[in-house]
């Protein structure tokens, strides 16, 4: 993925900042306002409460664990 460099006016470069998140680059503020990217666990994590953001994440995190499990013993059938 290349790059661009370009220029802001301050107060474009201001609401920018401003609408960045913790651990967000520039280039996933611009997606996600102007909508050029999926959502992600981040974003809906901002519409419930931390105790059920962790329980998803959990189930999750589970979920795939065990796709990779299911993953395994398919390629083992076949090998």
């Amino acid at each position: 993925m290349g790059s661009r460099t370009i220029s802001l006016e301050e107060s474009a470069y201001a609401k920018l900042r401003a609408a960045k998140r913790p651990g967000e680059s520039f280039s996933e503020v611009v997606h996600r306002v102007l909508g050029g990217a999926e959502p992600s666990f981040a974003d809906f994590r901002a519409l419930v409460d931390r105790k059920s953001a962790d329980r998803l994440a959990d189930v999750i995190a589970k979920m795939r664990r065990e796709d990779v499990q299911l993953q395994r013993k398919r390629i083992s059938r076949r090998g």
